[in-house]
This record gives structure tokens, C-alpha cells and sequence, in this order.
């Protein structure tokens, strides 16, 4: 209880202090929580374009660590007013003012560290690109504060505000940068007295204060001023790149997704367990068509791939909800107790997944009974360099079967070490993990087998689960 108090109290410090620099304090108290729209979260100035770079999963929430120099802290000035100076006489030197934002907390933070910004990306913050230029000295300074309580910062020219709130329990940072003297370029403030963090705006454009207002923050007026002048050492282009793995992105309109090297992927890509097509820009392609092995697949309007087939999809669906929840377990999935405690082999998950699709019994054969070499026989045979998606096919001498995807990938259950662990969107290459028993999981064609630890004797060195196949392929829906 003492810890919410004392949030509550810094909040309402916030407030207060917000009334020293406000301009226009909204009378009413009355404010509905507001909504503020993705157009108001557009990066700043008009004569700053930022790249067109959206990360769509989002992942951390931690606040920024302090990089700011402690002899801040001995040379701030005792002067709270900006004083005009005349540009002619002076050598303005600038930083770019990086903007990210936090969608967990709904923060947004600013830098002039692009070290900082680069490490905040990488842990889930959306870059949104410069937000203005702040010169490198002047006679004001911006301080920076951080609330541990609430995880938000706060920043200020005001020093009683400053003293005020690290009075009550915020943590001073030092000097984050300075405001213009020329009082070239306004810096607007906007306060939304609803949220828990992120309660501060700060930017140049106009139009996204006022629709932050008419959302029901309250305008604040100017908080600093910016420069017009750009610095030489901008890193915006840099940051707009740098990208975290296994992350979808929207970059300039397109639809794109990185590996666990951070590279934009290409051709047919496993995620999330759904196949997408991307081309070799790294382009999600949606809304057309795309041929594997010969065979004519329809990319739907979210880019994923499709039999077309009812019955193929309701089976490959089933399967997936038990990839990485199923271990492997020889002799299991024959009968109701097995099933529900998703115990598979090979052979019983592809029989499972094709009767949750409808498939009878006359097709499948006795369930109880079923194994690779029954499962040989099933429906009509095909060859391999055919294969299309919702056919099995066998290998390692008969002694495997998985059920083909599309795109190089299947999903199977198999004791070889690691192969169901899904990393990053993909299924990692088979990996030797003593006491790990596999399981249900998908993978690539081209996935390299190491061997297999339930008996710790078959081994297949540098072999791809291809290099295994037997060319025996069968299509149980037409």
C-alpha cells in the first residue's frame, strides 16, 4: 500500500508541476480517457521524414538505461529562460532528437544517444524517427527524470520542477540535451492526465498536438525550443534498420519478416505455423498464386498459403495445435487415453490429424492398428517431385512418415532431438539434447538430422530428412 501511495503522489506531483509551464490548463476534470489515434503517433516535424518502418510484435517494456554524463549535473545553469542570441555570431552545432515509443506502457521516449535508441529497438520499441534537432549547447537545458515506480520519464527546462519531482521520489538523470536559444523551432507539450505512464508528449507537428487535444490531453504550450539546423553525424537511416529477428515489419507499405540473423526472409517461410511466400526483396506476397513442386497454390489476402481443400486444412490445423505440446511417445496415439494425454508417434498423429478432418475408418484403416507400413497403402500413390500439400509421405526405409505443408516444410512427430522446438518462427535444425525426446513439430525438408537420443543408435550425419525420403508418397484426399 505504501508503494501505491507513493505512486499516487508522484502522479499528482506530475499534475501540479504540469501547471507551472501550462499555457492552456483544461477547467474541467472530467476528461474520458482518451484515444489517441496511430496518425497521432506519426514521428514529428514536416521537414524530417522518417522511414516507413512499423514493427507489428512487439515484445519488451523495460525502461531505457541512463547514458547521460554525470558532470551534468555540476554545469547546469541557474537561468530558466531562454535568451535569444544572434545566430550570425555564433557556430550552432546540433543532435538529432531520436523519438521511440513504447507500445507495452504506451511511453514515449526521447534521445540523443543513438546507441540508447538502437538498444531500445532491439528490446521492442517502435523506432518513429527524428523528432527534431537540438543544439549541443545553449543556455537552457532540458532535464531528463525518470519515475521507477511508474516506469515513465519526464523532461523539463523548469528546474523547481525538477527539484519538485526528485523531491517526491523521481530520479534525476542528469542533462538530456538543450533547447535552442534562437527559439527556432517549437517543441509542444501535451499532457493526458489519464494515463499511468506516458503521460507527456513532446513534438513538432501541429497536427498531432491537436488531435492529442481533441483525443482529451490537455495542451501545455511550448516546453522547448529546437534548431533547423541538421547535424552531420544523423544516424535516423541507420536506426530505421535496424531490425529485431523474428519480427514482422511493414517497410515502405510493404509486408516483410526478418530470420534469427536478422535478415528479410525469402521464398517460402514457416511462421507462426502458417506458410508465407516472400520474394526475393523480401516482399510478403498475398492475393496471388505461387507453385511448389509443380503444383498451384493460392496466397490468401494475409499472405498465407492454402490446399484450397477443406478437409486438408481442417487436418493440418488439428495438427498444428499440438506442435511443441506433444511429446514423442512410441506406440501412443492408439488409443482414447493416449490421444488425451497427446501421445504420439509418427504414424498415429497422421492418422489423428486426418480423422479430426472427417476421414473414416475405410480410408485410414483401423486406428488401433495403423503404422507406417499401412499408412504405405493408403489412398493413391504419387511421386515425390509432385507431392503437394495434406499428402504423407514415407521415409528411413518406411520407418517415418510426416505430412507434407508446402513450401520444403512438414509437420510430424519424431524422438530425434530438438526438431518441434520452433525457433523464431521456424523449426530449428535437429540439434543432440540428452533426455529430450522430440515430439510434434515441423520441419524442413532441408533440415539436417543429427541422431536419434530414444536409443542413441541411428544416426544420420549430415543427412536432410530428403536425403532419407523413400519416394513413396500418398495422397489421402483427391
Amino acid at each position: 500500500m505504501e508503494g501505491i501511495g507513493m505512486k499516487k503522489k508522484i502522479l499528482g506531483v506530475v499534475f501540479l508541476s504540469t501547471v507551472i509551464l501550462s499555457q492552456h490548463v483544461a477547467a474541467q476534470d472530467d476528461i474520458p480517457t482518451p484515444v489517441v489515434s496511430d496518425e497521432a503517433r506519426v514521428s514529428a516535424s514536416s521537414e524530417v521524414q522518417s522511414p516507413s518502418i512499423d514493427s507489428e510484435t512487439p515484445n519488451g517494456s523495460s525502461a531505457p538505461k541512463n547514458e547521460l554524463q554525470e558532470q551534468n549535473d555540476a554545469t547546469e545553469p541557474s537561468s530558466q529562460k531562454p535568451q535569444r542570441i544572434l545566430r550570425a555570431t555564433v557556430q550552432v552545432t546540433t543532435q538529432a532528437m531520436y523519438r521511440l515509443y513504447n507500445p507495452n506502457s504506451g511511453e514515449h521516449f526521447y534521445t540523443a544517444n543513438a546507441g540508447e535508441a538502437k538498444n531500445l529497438i532491439l528490446a521492442g520499441w517502435y523506432y518513429e524517427g527524428v523528432g527534431w534537432f537540438a543544439p549541443e549547447k545553449s543556455s537552457t537545458p532540458v532535464y531528463r527524470l525518470y519515475n521507477p515506480n511508474a516506469g515513465d520519464h519526464h523532461f523539463t527546462t523548469l528546474a523547481a520542477e525538477k527539484d519538485m519531482l526528485t523531491k517526491v521520489g523521481w530520479r534525476y538523470e542528469g542533462i538530456g540535451w538543450y533547447s535552442d536559444d534562437a527559439q527556432t523551432v517549437k517543441l509542444l507539450r501535451a499532457y493526458n492526465p489519464n494515463a499511468q505512464a506516458g503521460s507527456h508528449n513532446y513534438t513538432t507537428n501541429g497536427l498531432e498536438q491537436a488531435l492529442l487535444i481533441k483525443a482529451g490531453w490537455r495542451d501545455e504550450g511550448t516546453a522547448w525550443f529546437g534548431s533547423n539546423i541538421e547535424p552531420l553525424d544523423n544516424q535516423d537511416v541507420q536506426l530505421g534498420q535496424t531490425y529485431r529477428p523474428n519480427t514482422w515489419y511493414t517497410v515502405d507499405g510493404q509486408k516483410k519478416h526478418t530470420d534469427q540473423n536478422k535478415n528479410w526472409q525469402t521464398g517460402f517461410q514457416w511462421i507462426s505455423g502458417q506458410i508465407y511466400y516472400f520474394d526475393s526483396n523480401g516482399n510478403m506476397q498475398a492475393n496471388k498464386t505461387v507453385t511448389d513442386r509443380g503444383n498451384t497454390y493460392q496466397l490468401k489476402t494475409d499472405g498465407t498459403l492454402t490446399s484450397g481443400n477443406a478437409t486438408i486444412e481442417k487436418a493440418i490445423s488439428a495438427g498444428m495445435t499440438k506442435v511443441g505440446k506433444s511429446p514423442y511417445v512410441l506406440g501412443g496415439g492408439r488409443t482414447p487415453a493416449s490421444i488425451a494425454a497427446n501421445q504420439f508417434d509418427c504414424s498415429s498423429f497422421t492418422y489423428w490429424m486426418y480423422q479430426q478432418a472427417g476421414v473414416s475408418q475405410s480410408v485410414l484403416g483401423v486406428q488401433s492398428a495403423t503404422t507406417t507400413w499401412t499408412q504405405a497403402k493408403v489412398g493413391r500413390a504419387v511421386s515425390f517431385a509432385s507431392m503437394k500439400r495434406g499428402d504423407i509421405f514415407m521415409m528411413s526405409n518406411i520407418g517415418h512418415v510426416g505430412l507434407y505443408l508446402g513450401g520444403g516444410y512438414f509437420i510430424h512427430s519424431s524422438p530425434n532431438a530438438k526438431f518441434s522446438t520452433v525457433y523464431g518462427g521456424q523449426a530449428q535444425p535437429n540439434v543432440t539434447v540428452t533426455g529430450y525426446y522430440g515430439g510434434v513439430g515441423v520441419s524442413r525438408m532441408s533440415d539436417v538430422i543429427s541422431r536419434d537420443p530414444a536409443d542413441g543408435k541411428h544416426e544420420y550425419t549430415y543427412k536432410t530428412w530428403e536425403q532419407i525420403q523413400n519416394n513413396v508418397v500418398r495422397r489421402i484426399v483427391q
